[in-house]
């Protein structure tokens, strides 16, 4: 209990600097569809294409795969089925936030093979950001 009030008082703390940073609107997220066949690397994902974003909220940079839109389900107001979506990471401790959609990700034996495929995805993920113009083009050291 005393851990987790000393949470709540640290958390906001945290991203204190990251507050005054502007948030681009969802539809202003630079984002590219690739697919299977598009890449040499080995396709770490269990459909065929879909969406790669990187969403960038001030100097955070994170990059998602989503599944297109499923037209096999009908998509009706208020009854609707959202595509999948996984992070892209190399990062081991970024993919538990994967979880509830962790089919999305092809097979895989082992953490190593899914972070060995996963990884040249980041990189592309986050080479749209700094494309986008969410990286600073004179960064001061």
């Amino acid at each position: 209990m005393l851990a987790a009030a000393a949470l709540a008082l640290m958390v906001p703390f945290a991203f204190a600097g990251e507050r005054d940073r502007p948030v681009a609107p969802a539809g202003e997220y630079p984002a590219i569809e690739i697919g299977r066949g598009d890449t040499q690397h080995e396709w770490p994902f269990s459909v065929e294409r879909g969406n790669l974003t990187c969403v960038a909220i001030g100097s955070l940079k994170t990059v998602i795969f989503s599944e297109p839109w499923r037209t096999d389900v009908p998509q009706e107001f208020g009854n609707m089925t959202l595509p999948r979506s996984v992070i892209v990471s190399a990062n081991p401790l970024a993919l538990p936030a994967s979880l509830e959609d962790r089919t999305l990700y092809a097979s895989f034996d082992s953490l190593e093979v899914l972070i060995k495929r996963l990884a040249p995805f980041e990189a592309m993920g986050l080479a749209l950001c700094a494309r986008g113009g969410a990286e600073p083009q004179n960064r001061e050291l």
